[in-house]
């Protein structure tokens, strides 16, 4: 009887904790983004992708973001010269009341996916 009790009761403790269980608690994140449903809100991270091949690549729950636009801008650096990093800033609709994360990959694609930099943001749709 004891027995069958502490395996219910690691049980309950498992679920509990798994319920709990953050993205971040396995990896790094970026600061919280709290957005209000119906509300667009953007991302802007560093790029260089016309010299490194490096593109940026978005994973995200359709159920509570929509990407309205992404688009690119050149660094400031007027000399002229190729590969001055630039900007990559990616705009999403909150849909949906909750919480979900927002994964932002910089990989090269004909690299089988080689990851440069991952980033992980929390979102919060209130």
């Amino acid at each position: 009887m004891k027995r069958i009790a502490s395996i219910i009761l690691a049980a309950a403790f498992f679920l509990i904790v798994a319920a709990t269980a953050s993205i971040c608690d396995n990896a790094p994140c970026e600061n919280t983004i709290n957005a209000k449903i119906g509300e667009d809100f953007t991302i802007t991270v560093k790029s260089n992708t016309g010299s490194t091949g490096f593109e940026w690549w978005t994973q995200f729950d359709p159920v509570y973001l929509t990407l309205v636009a992404s688009s690119d801008k050149a660094g400031a650096d007027n000399s002229g010269m190729v590969g001055v990093p630039g900007e990559k800033s990616f705009t999403f609709n909150a849909k949906k009341v909750g919480d979900t994360a927002l994964i932002l990959l910089e990989l090269q694609p004909w690299e089988n996916g080689t990851i440069g930099t991952r980033k992980i943001f929390p979102i919060i749709v209130s």
